[in-house]
């Protein structure tokens, strides 16, 4: 069953120089509806839906290799693609190749560049054949710290808890070193449980106790 949010529309706006898109009318026999800009270029629209962004990026992206590359070259060049979800974000995660943060339209730019306070620019480099440019770059790396949320609990910038797990190196000098194991777990709560139940610290506590003890 199709859930309602998979007819979500997104337009794909196309700028066509002059004499290309006539060139695209005569070699490929594909006609847009198109109207002519003051710069003498023609701006034509196509609809996609999807689910989410991505989805109608992905679509896009297939449906101009297919009919309008050869003759009008790189997409990221003629192509862009609205937000109107508002689902291109910028947080800790963010990533400029993604397929949902490529062909972005001015307004979408402008946000996310806001958004970013710094971080992130215009993507203005030229393509070759190792690198296709996205629609921003980044311009600074932030700094990621692990938020500590208990003795032996922390959280990466990006969401994921993990165990911190003391391991014996050495028993007769008493080495050791700490090891972290990602859980699955999204909250403190559950990933206390977790840890109980795969067993997490009844394996520290095996390798740190003391032979004599037996």
């Amino acid at each position: 069953m199709m859930k309602f949010n998979d007819f979500q529309k997104y337009e794909a706006k196309l700028t066509i120089p002059y004499d290309e898109y006539f060139q695209l009318i005569y070699e490929t026999k594909h006609l847009l509806e198109a109207r002519l800009s003051p710069g003498r270029s023609f701006v034509a629209s196509k609809f996609f839906y999807g689910c989410n962004r991505r989805k109608a990026v992905q679509k896009a992206s297939s449906w101009y290799s297919k009919n309008l590359k050869r003759v009008l070259g790189p997409a990221h060049v003629r192509m862009t693609i609205d937000d109107p979800m508002n689902e291109v974000v910028y947080d800790d995660e963010f990533v400029c190749t993604d397929l949902r943060n490529r062909y972005l339209d001015e307004a979408t730019t402008e946000r996310l560049l806001k958004e970013a306070n710094g971080d992130l620019g215009k993507d203005d480099s030229l393509a070759d054949e190792h690198h296709t440019p996205a629609s921003v770059k980044r311009l600074r790396r932030r700094r990621r710290g692990d938020v500590l949320l208990g003795d032996q609990f922390v959280q990466s910038a990006g969401g994921t808890i993990y165990y911190k797990m003391t391991e014996v190196l050495s028993e007769s000098k008493g080495k050791t070193r700490i090891r972290k194991i990602k859980l699955s777990s999204k909250s403190l709560e559950k990933a206390e449980k977790e840890v109980v139940r795969r067993g997490l610290n009844a394996f520290e506590k095996y390798q740190s106790a003391n032979p004599n003890d037996a």
